[in-house]
């Protein structure tokens, strides 16, 4: 007989693991809170980096501007 193989005795138990999965544990998201979990950790992010990165946008855009109209005035 192979090492890993053995024989089942009365004394043993049998275990369902049906029963086992069924049961949702605690620790495990379902497929739709997953999705809003990463969407709202994208979102997050996302307007972290907007509120970073907008206004020294916004701020070249208008210098740049102002610069222009102050080269060519009359227009």
């Amino acid at each position: 007989m192979d090492e890993d193989t053995r024989t089942l005795r009365e004394d043993d138990r049998i275990y369902d693991l049906v029963d086992v999965i069924e049961d949702k544990p605690d620790g495990v998201l379902r497929a739709d809170t997953l999705d809003d979990e990463i969407t709202g950790v994208v979102s997050r992010v996302a307007e972290r980096i907007a509120r970073e990165m907008f206004p020294s946008i916004a701020e070249r855009v208008i210098r740049e501007e102002i610069d222009r109209l102050k080269e060519t005035p009359g227009t």
